[in-house]
């Protein structure tokens, strides 16, 4: 219940794009608010899971909202990235928590559709805002207008937004059917479609900001697969 309701959350949030923040989040909060009564009604006698769900998915919602906005260069703006990367490591905690908390203690009967649908979207704009919360943490730096730094000004091209969720969902499937060997191939043509762009940053002038490309790769990539493994060995424990 945890793992869909900030997964739907973090997808509503992508709205933000389009209409008014108010809007977006009065949406939120029909969203938690229906989480609340649907498992008060259906979920029994556990039906405070819905609300604790709501409560999370709300909290995760508002910090990672800070991030979106420019970054200034005073000490107490700086420390918002901060807040946002620590809080998706909390979140991370929380989730794997809740999960040895249904299958150690409550024994919960998690329907297959519903299962699937929870950690695909997980694995959309929450696996992409928990990489990116990573990132920050091995020392990534941001841009004025809040940016990762290198970011192309203004670019159409969001092509890594769309590839990682599709990267994390394919892993997990593949995982769960025990197709290792079409994992591995998958992650070894990721290295080689990004090795020239990692071997041009390796022979930088800069000595200090040589080599940050491979880095940055290395982090995103097996934080992103790390969230895959995560989730294809959930699937697999409650099927």
């Amino acid at each position: 219940m945890t793992i869909l309701a900030v997964g739907v959350t973090d997808l509503i949030g992508l709205a933000q794009a389009r209409l008014p923040v108010q809007t977006v989040r009065y949406v939120q909060l029909v969203w938690w608010v229906a989480v609340t009564v649907a498992a008060a009604f259906w979920i029994r006698p556990e039906g405070w899971v819905g609300a604790v769900a709501a409560f999370v998915a709300a909290a995760w919602y508002f910090i990672a909202e800070r991030m979106n906005g420019p970054v200034e260069q005073s000490g107490q703006a700086r420390s918002v990235p901060e807040l946002f990367a620590w809080s998706a490591v909390g979140l991370v905690v929380i989730l794997a928590g809740f999960t040895w908390l249904d299958i150690a203690l409550l024994s919960a009967a998690v329907p297959a559709g519903l299962m699937w649908l929870a950690l695909a979207i997980l694995l959309t704009q929450t696996g992409n805002r928990l990489t990116r919360a990573i990132l920050l943490l091995s020392g990534r730096e941001l841009g004025a207008d809040g940016q990762a730094a290198g970011a192309v000004p203004g670019s159409r091209l969001k092509g890594g937004r769309v590839i990682g969720p599709l990267e994390r969902i394919f892993i997990m499937v593949l995982a769960v059917v025990g197709a290792y060997h079409v994992v591995a191939a998958l992650m070894a043509a990721k290295g080689i479609v990004r090795f020239p762009e990692i071997s041009a940053d390796a022979k930088r002038d800069d000595p200090v900001q040589a080599g940050t490309k491979a880095e940055e790769f290395l982090v995103g990539s097996l934080a992103s697969w790390g969230l895959a493994g995560g989730a294809a060995l959930l699937a697999s424990i409650l099927l």
